[in-house]
């Protein structure tokens, strides 16, 4: 919570005299036809996949596999209200894959904000563990994340959290869109099932990915946010601005409906309800309780595992590795 309070006061509060372009900048997601159609934000998925341009390179070698780095190139094409050459670049992907035969089956790991190093992403998301029960192993790097931080930027994922709500919201949209570019090369690659676990941030791209895509065939968010808006202002309440008496550019009403658009809430399930699994902390202190219990709610109640512990407790947990694996072998990955 320390870490994310002075990220949020020393980087993503407005100066005074930018506060009226944040809460202009909320405007273009405020529309009415994305408030009445939020899946309208997300249009590219009616449109057929386009052929995926990839160059890879051999990393090292694993038992019975190898991992390569992947560069995909992308012809993401922003939404009509965003600001051109906002782009985040070509794609790119640490894929852990089995060789020679077919994996059981292929998990697209999406890490969570400030990450993006595919070796620190590996062991946070127990990369191994599904390696070496047979799946392949996709390390997603976000966009503005970690190689695709811009020069300009003081920490990976800075870009992504632009105090503008337009963009941040243009980043949650480029993000799903290439996710699902990814997981369509992957099914056809292996001709196995592909599925998103995801971490945090992650985690709330994988549960908006559940609400938009139909054809992944596991979803498990970790310590799933569902409502940027909500995180955003319990961050500003903790910080110095607020306690001496500084204002917010948005209210918290404000800041949800802002986001309202892209949150996991917005969209109903397209996935059966049984090849969700939600991993939660009863302690997290920065993705509360209430945002999965929220999300297990909306999904009418699929399988969930709550740990004791706090945001960053997930790691290493020898019953949450348990839980998830039980959660392939039901829906036949394993």
């Amino acid at each position: 919570m320390l870490a994310m309070q002075i990220v949020v006061e020393r980087a993503l509060i407005p100066d005074p005299e930018h506060v009226n372009a944040l809460r202009d900048s909320a405007q273009p997601v405020l529309a009415p036809e994305l408030q009445a159609e939020p899946r309208r934000f997300f249009g590219f998925l009616d449109e057929p996949p386009h052929p995926v341009r990839m160059k890879s390179r051999y990393r090292r070698s694993l038992t019975g596999g190898v991992v390569h780095d992947c560069r995909i190139e992308s012809d993401y094409v922003p939404y009509a209200a965003a600001e051109p050459g906002t782009g985040a670049g070509p794609i790119h992907v640490e894929l852990w894959r089995h060789e020679p035969g077919r994996p059981r089956g292929s998990v697209v790991a999406l890490h969570g904000f400030s990450m993006g190093r595919p070796r620190i992403d590996a062991a946070i998301l127990m990369a191994n563990r599904w390696y070496e029960r047979g799946l392949d192993v996709a390390l997603f790097t976000l966009p503005y994340h970690g190689v695709r931080t811009p020069a300009e930027s003081r920490f990976s994922g800075e870009h992504f959290a632009v105090p503008d709500v337009a963009r941040l919201s243009e980043a949650v949209r480029e993000a799903v869109y290439e996710i699902r570019r990814v997981t369509h090369w992957l099914r056809e690659e292996s001709g196995a099932p592909v599925g998103l676990l995801g971490l945090s941030l992650g985690g709330y791209l994988a549960a908006l990915s559940a609400g938009l895509c139909d054809d992944l065939d596991f979803i498990v968010p970790i310590v799933p946010p569902v409502c940027i808006g909500d995180l955003a202002w319990r961050f500003f309440e903790r910080t110095g601005h607020h306690r001496r008496g500084g204002k917010a550019a948005l209210s918290r009403d404000e800041l949800r409906r802002a986001f309202q658009i892209h949150s996991p809430l917005s969209h109903g399930l397209q996935v059966p309800k049984e090849r969700t699994f939600i991993v939660a902390g009863r302690g997290d202190r920065v993705v509360p309780p209430e945002h999965p219990a929220a999300l297990w709610e909306h999904w009418g109640e699929p399988g969930i595992h709550w740990f004791s512990g706090s945001h960053l407790a997930p790691f290493g947990r020898g019953r949450i590795v348990n839980a998830i694996l039980r959660h392939f072998a039901s829906v036949g990955i394993l």
